[in-house]
């Protein structure tokens, strides 16, 4: 089996079909609105970088990454399941699309995240992210971000 498998599920490449999959994860997962032609249409940018982990059944995870300029790679778009969290799905998906960026000539990679999220801040930091600014207002209800970096 490729790498990224486990006992319940393997890492692989988005497909239309995972759409509806996606969309639902996006809604109980993130709380911001993203419509599904927006998903398309980052799919559409970069394939190789939208990556779902799927456990046989349906998709239960997700990570969509853009080239943010010739050497950075962006986190756009990343959740797993409430139930699959702590299971090994976002460090397959996360591993996965770190191979995808370097395999692209990236150097680097960025993301936002929420800073009350404290289970993906700590998530991130074990993967090596380092916060390197905090960016007021980021969100739609004008929460906070940091922005955090790695060298990959």
């Amino acid at each position: 089996m490729a790498a990224g498998n486990s006992f319940f599920g393997f890492v692989r490449g988005f497909e239309f079909r995972d759409s509806e999959s996606i969309m639902e994860i996006i809604k109980c997962s993130l709380s911001e609105y993203y419509t599904k032609s927006l998903i398309l249409d980052l799919y559409k940018t970069w394939p190789e970088a939208f990556i779902v982990y799927d456990n046989y059944d349906s998709v239960i995870g997700f990570i969509i990454g853009a080239k943010y300029s010739g050497t950075e790679g962006r986190i756009l778009l990343f959740a797993v399941k409430k139930q699959f969290r702590r299971s090994g799905v976002g460090q397959n998906l996360l591993s996965r699309e770190l191979r995808v960026m370097s395999g692209a000539g990236l150097s680097t990679v960025r993301l936002e995240v929420r800073t009350d999220n404290e289970s993906g801040i700590k998530f991130y930091k074990n993967n090596g992210f380092s916060i390197i600014s905090t960016l007021k207002n980021y969100y739609s209800d004008l929460s906070d971000a940091y922005l955090m970096w790695k060298i990959i």
